[in-house]
């Protein structure tokens, strides 16, 4: 695996919590046909009842993960593979007592009975897990995280990071690559995670090729972060190629278009989308020829609208617009911000107020984009009048044109 970063990083995250692990696989696995309420007591009564004693071995192991299976427990468990042989948590915790005294045989042969019998068992999973990270079998190793998340995604918030990391190397994103599907319960969630920790072109490698799956709303999360990185990187053209594969059924040069309306509104894809500003204070909402219509109560400030939009560095744009207020009510400021979305944080770049009087005039701001900004947050905010009465205004004629 190119290699051994899925093995490290599954003993750093897994080695202080093996044991809780399989505490919790232990306690789950036999709930449906434990019927005792104090496992402990159970066990204690009656030492050849296998049953309790997983249960009271789980319990023991969730309050002190150094606690080791004794050999007269380990007698109780053995007692009970022959009632029940077919016992993955009981196979599971014998293997584990096995690897305690140096028999490692024989713990790989129970905890591989273990995951034959069931793959919902944590403790032989996380074990599976080691081996097959041990002998550079990626695809085997991803399969037994799968199971193990699929069935208990509880332990997605230890395990998740593990997969992230590993992302980094080809052969991982390969294995990890038939799972990204709906039907794979911890897909969503780890999409979320690799897009905020990822590389954009480890990422983007990861799901080009299976793209058209990610289309759910589940995904909408992850898939709106990953392009907007993917703009800040420069790489505009991947972008909006992965944009029109997961946004199926949306204009992509409609999306694109600067004015607001109709798709580009649509908040599942901010922060690529126009957010309006929704206050007791201030409220904007879009007509359908792209006009925001816009109150503002008295001396209130705050957001009308912003937007991120993709732009080429090094160049010069006109940013234009015209404000109508209207006739007898007071007007309010208006206040341009362009920031460049850089990596490192924003960088101001245009922050201009507009005064009342240009009032039904076009107003036309020079946008120079700075070298290697690829990418700008653009807001208009106002300020309330200083009077009684809010000030309705409409904003027409939006646009953000390249210069040169």
């Amino acid at each position: 695996m190119g290699s051994g970063l899925l093995l490290s990083a599954s003993r750093l995250a897994g080695a202080a919590l093996l044991l809780v692990c399989g505490a919790y696989s232990g306690q789950n696995a036999v709930k449906s046909y434990l019927r005792e309420a104090d496992p402990k007591a159970a066990y204690s009564a009656d030492p050849s009842d296998g049953l309790a004693a997983v249960n009271a071995f789980a319990s023991e192991l969730k309050t002190n993960p150094q606690f080791i299976i004794s050999s007269q427990d380990a007698g109780a468990a053995r007692a009970s593979l022959v009632n029940r042989p077919l016992n993955a948590s009981l196979l599971s915790f014998y293997g584990l007592r096995a690897a305690s005294i140096g028999q490692s045989g024989l713990a790989n042969a129970l905890m591989a009975s273990a995951d034959t019998v069931s793959r919902r068992d944590a403790l032989s999973q996380l074990w599976m897990i080691e081996q097959k990270s041990g002998a550079d079998d990626v695809k085997g190793a991803v399969s037994h995280y799968n199971a193990l998340l699929s069935v208990h995604p509880a332990m997605q918030a230890t395990f998740l990071p593990v997969l992230v990391s590993a992302v980094a190397y080809p052969e991982v994103r390969a294995a990890i690559r038939p799972y990204l599907t709906p039907a794979t319960r911890w897909s969503a969630p780890f999409l979320d995670m690799a897009s905020q920790r990822v590389e954009v072109d480890q990422y983007r490698d990861l799901v080009a090729p299976i793209a058209s799956r990610l289309s759910g709303d589940e995904y909408a999360v992850s898939n709106a972060r990953i392009i907007y990185r993917m703009l800040q990187s420069g790489v505009a053209g991947d972008a909006w190629k992965l944009f029109s594969l997961v946004a199926l059924n949306v204009d992509v040069g409609a999306f694109r278009a600067f004015a607001p309306g109709g798709v580009n509104l649509d908040p599942k894809w901010q922060p690529l989308s126009w957010t309006l500003g929704q206050s007791d204070d201030i409220s904007a909402s879009v007509s359908g020829d792209g006009t925001i219509d816009v109150t503002v109560a008295p001396t209130a400030r705050g957001l009308i609208a912003s937007r991120n939009v993709a732009v080429i560095s090094s160049s010069t744009y006109v940013l234009g617009h015209r404000s109508i207020y209207e006739p007898g009510s007071p007007p309010a400021s208006l206040r341009w911000s362009v920031y460049c979305a850089a990596q490192n944080g924003p960088q101001l770049i245009v922050d201009r107020f507009v005064p009342a009087t240009a009032n039904s005039k076009l107003v036309q701001l020079s946008v120079e984009v700075p070298e290697n900004c690829n990418l700008v947050r653009v807001e208009l905010s106002a300020l309330g009048s200083e009077g009684q009465l809010s000030s309705p205004l409409k904003i027409t004629e939006l646009t953000l044109t390249k210069t040169n």
